[in-house]
């Protein structure tokens, strides 16, 4: 027999105290504790043409089961407004965040109100990434594998410490000879310390030069410290009470997430952030945490270097895959402004997106 209960996507834009509270009770009532769906982490780097929204998607009974947070980006060609959109996620790992337990029927219903929302207001393309609780399944686009991440046991430090090769333990033993110090604030963090973080980070972003995604001011820190104290920690490594080497930890689900840092290029000759992962892992293992999620590299494949060394951390460890998720909704339009951007020149099978820079027409002109 057919089920005759009814549900409803409600789309809100945050703009206001009233919807950030209501997302944040939303979240709470699906069980949704990642650090990667706080507020104050998803709202950078909004503009006129870029804002942030939120679905809730509930059941006839007013039942929370489904939150997705989304940025909607007006598409705009030579200087103007198309009257169409797109949809992002805000980087990190999120799309939907379902509620324990709910059925295949019930996920398929959800993407089906979602496809229709994006029909009726005039979204062209949706690019999603997805969190690390499987929430990829039975989603209505392509899925594509993008990256293995390293995520490694941390509940027995001895074990851990075995597990490293012999050069990674001696570069921890000649930072500890060398006066390295090493602190880490959680919970008890001051604006200072949050202050020293953002100085050797945002030095770091200068000497790589950084896309401006990466370039976030000190107030967004700030504001996620001030509004999420026990989902973040910063760890620092000192040389002579100068802050040389730092990490911005997430917190949650018994897991510690490298976030954001950097180093100071001077230092590097002291193995600075060797010794920061490695006593960041033993604080964690001290505390109760469970797993330290490192991250991936910068291609998907197991070769890439910066792969490799994370890797070196956790080498008997399975990594865990992060999927991302690519849909064309209308694809007439989809074709027409990949051409007029330059980035199409005939017509294409569009049944398949999983190759190449998605959307196309935002790739960047060479």
């Amino acid at each position: 027999m057919q089920s005759t209960e009814t549900f409803t996507l409600q789309s809100y834009l945050f703009n206001k105290g009233e919807t950030i509270e209501l997302y944040k009770n939303a979240l709470h009532e699906v069980g949704c504790e990642s650090a990667y769906y706080c507020y104050e982490l998803l709202s950078s780097g909004q503009t006129d043409q870029q804002r942030l929204h939120f679905f809730v998607f509930t059941s006839s009974d007013n039942q929370v089961i489904a939150v997705m947070p989304f940025l909607l980006r007006t598409i705009v060609l030579d200087g103007s407004e198309t009257g169409f959109s797109d949809v992002s996620s805000p980087w990190g790992y999120n799309g939907p965040f379902f509620k324990e337990g709910i059925s295949e029927d019930l996920i398929r219903e959800f993407w089906n109100v979602v496809d229709q929302w994006y029909k009726e207001n005039n979204v062209v393309s949706e690019f999603l990434r997805f969190n690390f609780f499987g929430n990829y399944k039975g989603y209505s686009g392509e899925v594509v594998h993008t990256l293995f991440n390293v995520k490694g046991a941390i509940t027995d430090w001895e074990a851990f410490w075995s597990n490293l090769k012999s050069n990674t333990r001696n570069q921890f033993r000649k930072a500890e000879k060398t006066g390295l110090e090493f602190q880490l604030y959680y919970k008890d963090i001051t604006e200072k310390q949050v202050s020293d973080f953002y100085k050797v980070y945002i030095g770091t972003m200068d000497r790589r030069d950084a896309i401006d995604s990466f370039y976030h001011p000190l107030d967004y820190f700030l504001e996620f410290w001030r509004n999420n104290p026990s989902k973040c920690a910063i760890g620092l490594v000192y040389k002579d009470g100068l802050p040389i080497s730092t990490e911005l930890f997430l917190i949650s689900e018994k897991t510690m997430y490298s976030f954001l840092g950097g180093t100071d290029s001077e230092y590097f000759k002291l193995r600075p952030n060797e010794f920061l992962k490695i006593s960041a892992v033993k604080w964690a293992n001290e505390v109760g945490l469970r797993f330290y999620m490192i991250g991936g590299g910068l291609s998907n494949g197991k070769e890439d270097k910066l792969y490799l060394y994370k890797k070196k951390y956790f080498p008997f460890d399975d990594d865990i895959d992060f999927y991302t998720g690519r849909k064309i909704i209308i694809p007439n339009k989809y074709l027409e402004f990949s051409k007029a951007t330059g980035q199409v020149h005939a017509e294409v099978d569009l049944s398949s997106v999983k190759e190449g820079f998605f959307p196309k027409y935002r790739a960047i002109r060479r």
